[in-house]
């Protein structure tokens, strides 16, 4: 876990979710950089913006914003992938998968990673990812709508779209601001999937390795 920390800066796990969107081939080194840029500071902004208003408390905030939080029991796991949470906005409501949760949990104990991470608890941290996600959808903040990529031009008409990755970078830097986390949430997967295929855990730490820190 130590060679994940290090490895895996903010901005690197910030790289590593940009690779993942659609639009991604149409970003220089310099636009890339503007666009995590966005997104840092809008989740940053909504967190302020959420602790003045509503506290630290994730549960509270969901309460406070009217958005339910339902917790199942099912495991959660796709492939290579585990899921901890969900949004939905129709009706919006956040699912908690107490059983990956459960199971990152047990990781962190037995592996005594709790002063090492600076938690012993990864339900909070999906949860306030989630709550980012609510209060952009429902324009309770700005979000990352302020950037846009240009994908095309007719004329004098000029075609342009947002990042989808960006809400999720966003969602990581309000989960950290709001809980006063001190490691990139991204990280705390690792715990998980190393323990499923430890394999594909240290080929992302070196992808992250190649990544812009």
């Amino acid at each position: 876990m130590q060679a994940v920390l290090t490895a895996g800066t903010e901005r690197r796990f910030a790289h590593l979710t940009l690779l993942d969107d659609p639009f991604v081939h149409r970003l220089t080194p310099d636009m890339a950089r503007e666009a995590i840029g966005c997104a840092f500071a809008a989740g940053q902004a909504a967190a302020e913006l959420a602790v003045m208003r509503w506290g630290r408390d994730p549960e509270g905030v969901a309460a406070a914003v009217h958005v339910p939080i339902t917790r199942s029991d099912e495991p959660a796991q796709t492939g290579r992938a585990v899921l901890f949470s969900e949004y939905g906005n129709r009706p919006p409501s956040i699912i908690l998968h107490v059983h990956s949760v459960a199971e990152a949990n047990r990781l962190i104990r037995d592996h005594a990673l709790d002063q090492l991470l600076g938690v012993a608890d990864v339900g909070p941290v999906h949860l306030a990812h989630e709550l980012y996600h609510h209060l952009e959808g429902h324009r309770l903040i700005t979000g990352t709508s302020g950037f846009h990529l240009q994908t095309g031009r007719l004329g004098p008409i000029r075609f342009r779209t947002g990042l989808p990755s960006l809400s999720e970078i966003a969602a990581d830097r309000f989960a950290a601001s709001l809980l006063g986390f001190r490691v990139p949430p991204r990280a705390l997967a690792f715990i998980t999937i190393h323990a499923l295929n430890s394999s594909y855990a240290w080929d992302l730490v070196g992808r992250l390795q190649e990544l812009p820190a």
